[in-house]
């Protein structure tokens, strides 16, 4: 394995009473080669034209953070406590709220109420004009940013712990437990609702649904196979929050595999060796991914036959890619997006930002593409 590659997940796993044998893992790999520079951009044929219709800025953004588009909303937390609200037509500021002491995790919002967990754990819901509803001190660290649907905050913990509040008054609804590996990856999974019921992953590789109204378990499928000698080796965490669409969901498990499952029955469709570890998408007929090499692979959802894949971007440091109409918009490094024509891969578009690292997934609002940059910078961009 290349020494970037390897240096770059062994920096995001986190773990209880490892931290000795983390280093001695980091002075055993320190002869490993080098990871080729990044891919140099080519020129982009005029095919695809992508304005920046708006822009804004918040605090630093972690690549564990979300954007969380709820209607015509956009809610963007840095982890210096701020949290935004914009309007994904224009960008306008619709409020501005500052949660004291840093955010751990954020952030999510159904559009009324939002949620984040501050640097003491404790879970803070904001109201509709961002103002502070309630703080619930929680046991345990939260990596995952929190969800909310409908009214009620949903909360992963790093020790796979899930708990459901009322958002407007902070009455826990239920709570429930998976198990957890000894060591736990320092990038989180993610939520999403279907029909009523909440898809997420855990760290040991499955994906679960469960009832948003009072957590009853409904499926838990494996994506993830432990593969390797070592503990690092082995890690097969869901990462990203799960692609849903058309009754299937769809997800990857960190440098194993990734994967879709019928919603409906439970049953697991199709899974493939894929060494990554950023989120998927997929619209029911098309699942993109991006490797850890930095090659776009696109797969069919309803039997993951390989499409396409595209070589350009390799070793760019990709964000997770995100089917957008005809297109697969796809973050690197250097704050660029890249769209690549969702039919063969081609890259026919391309737009500029900050500069910074686009390691946050980005969101579709209507036909915006949002895109929010390590540094903060949050753009709403027009393909046409």
């Amino acid at each position: 394995m290349k020494r970037g590659l390897w240096m770059a997940r062994l920096a995001r796993v986190v773990g209880a009473g490892v931290a000795l044998g983390l280093l001695g893992l980091l002075g055993a790999c320190s002869s490993a080669p080098k990871q080729p520079d990044p891919t140099p951009l080519g020129p982009v044929p005029p095919i695809l034209r992508v304005d920046t219709v708006w822009h804004d800025s918040v605090g630093p953004v972690p690549s564990t953070f979300h954007a969380a588009v709820a209607g015509a909303r956009v809610v963007v937390a840095s982890s210096n406590g701020d949290v935004l609200c914009l309007s994904t037509s224009d960008g306008r500021e619709l409020w501005h709220s500052h949660v004291d002491g840093g955010i751990s995790a954020g952030v999510g919002s159904d559009g009324n109420f939002s949620a984040v967990v501050n640097a003491v754990n404790q879970v803070v819901s904001l109201g509709p004009q961002g103002q502070v509803l309630w703080r619930y001190q929680l046991p345990s660290s939260v990596i995952t940013p929190p969800a909310v649907f409908g009214g009620i905050i949903v909360v992963q913990g790093a020790d796979q712990h899930l708990w459901a509040f009322d958002a407007a008054t902070g009455a826990k609804r239920w709570d429930d437990e998976f198990s957890a590996p000894a060591l736990l990856l320092q990038r989180g999974s993610g939520m999403a609702l279907a029909d009523g019921d909440v898809v997420l992953g855990d760290a040991r590789g499955r994906l679960h649904a469960v009832r948003l109204a009072d957590g009853t378990a409904l499926w838990d499928v494996q994506i993830g196979r432990p593969r390797g000698v070592t503990e690092v080796e082995r890690l097969v965490s869901i990462t990203g929050t799960p692609a849903l669409a058309q009754g299937v969901a769809c997800s990857r498990a960190y440098q194993s595999d990734l994967g879709c499952v019928d919603m409906t029955s439970g049953r697991l469709l199709w899974s493939a060796r894929a060494d990554g570890y950023s989120s998927v998408s997929q619209n029911g007929q098309e699942l993109a991914a991006a490797q850890a090499d930095g090659v776009v692979q696109a797969y069919a959802v309803a039997d993951g036959k390989q499409l396409w894949h595209n070589d350009q971007l390799k070793y760019r440091k990709l964000g997770a890619p995100l089917l957008a109409g005809h297109t697969v918009a796809v973050g690197d490094l250097q704050g660029y997006v890249s769209f690549l024509d969702a039919k063969d891969g081609q890259i026919i578009g391309r737009a500029s930002t900050d500069g910074s690292p686009i390691d946050s997934p980005m969101s579709l609002a209507g036909n915006t593409l949002v895109v929010v940059t390590s540094k903060g910078g949050i753009y709403g961009f027009l393909p046409r």
